[in-house]
């Protein structure tokens, strides 16, 4: 037979025909498509697995067996016992130095002295603070107030006995006799005490904390072994209540107000 068959290439060249108008719409779709999904991302997702630290328990410490409080029970459960006596346990963190907020750069010893002599308002009433631990920073710490001072030199200078006496009768006053055992209080930074006062929002002198903070009546200092005498009856409260002008704000009341 002499017949023709179709050549294969002939086959081959009409099927690549067909496929490569077929490709390029593949091709122009999966360009499409990439163009739709954005730039790939930079961070990869890694298989390392991170140890987070435990979540701290909020437990507070139950009540000492002496039945003073933590600094920590009252600044979080305190609002019950507002307006009550109170006995808290703790370790002084700060202390409150005329001197130390007096001085300015290049002021000698003699130059502070002169300017408290010629001017006693200068300098704050008597506090400091405590905390649950030494290290507890100011703003977890428990403001403590009105604690009794000595007269200074210019007071004793100008007051005589008479008047001294009568100043130190007036528990309103918190002033103390440094002559006599036992009663001005002692305490430094580091020292544990147990302090007995009244658990307030403010004192008769301006000093406020929203957090509360504690009127000083007694106090026993564990780490030097003294102990305050009885307090003097609590004179009346002023008419219109504590606080008067010039209120003084806590430390946690200051970053709260910078907060807002």
């Amino acid at each position: 037979m002499t017949g023709s068959m179709p050549h294969p290439h002939g086959q081959r060249t009409a099927l690549l025909s067909g496929l490569i108008p077929a490709l390029a719409l593949l091709g122009a779709a999966a360009c499409q498509g990439d163009k739709l999904k954005g730039p790939a991302a930079e961070v990869k997702k890694s298989d390392v697995k991170v140890n987070l630290p435990p979540v701290p328990g909020f437990e507070l410490p139950p009540t000492n067996p002496d039945g003073s409080k933590s600094v920590k029970e009252l600044r979080v459960k305190g609002k019950k016992l507002i307006d009550s006596d109170v006995t808290v346990k703790g370790v002084v963190t700060w202390v409150y130095d005329c001197k130390t907020a007096l001085r300015q750069p290049g002021m000698s010893d003699k130059d502070v002295e002169k300017l408290m002599y010629e001017d006693q308002t200068k300098c704050e009433r008597a506090k400091f603070y405590i905390g649950d631990k030494p290290d507890t920073p100011a703003e977890k710490s428990m403001w403590v107030v009105d604690v009794p001072r000595p007269f200074s030199k210019i007071e004793l200078e100008r007051l005589k006995p008479a008047s001294q006496k009568d100043e130190l009768a007036n528990p309103s006053n918190r002033r103390c006799d440094i002559k006599k055992k036992n009663d001005c209080p002692v305490y430094d930074v580091g020292d544990e005490v147990i302090i007995t006062g009244k658990w307030s929002l403010s004192s008769s002198h301006g000093d406020r904390n929203s957090d509360g903070l504690l009127v000083y009546k007694k106090m026993k200092n564990v780490t030097k072994n003294w102990d305050a005498p009885e307090p003097p009856p609590e004179p009346a409260a002023p008419a219109g209540g504590a606080g008067g002008g010039g209120e003084k704000l806590s430390p946690e009341d200051m970053v709260k107000q910078k907060g807002k």
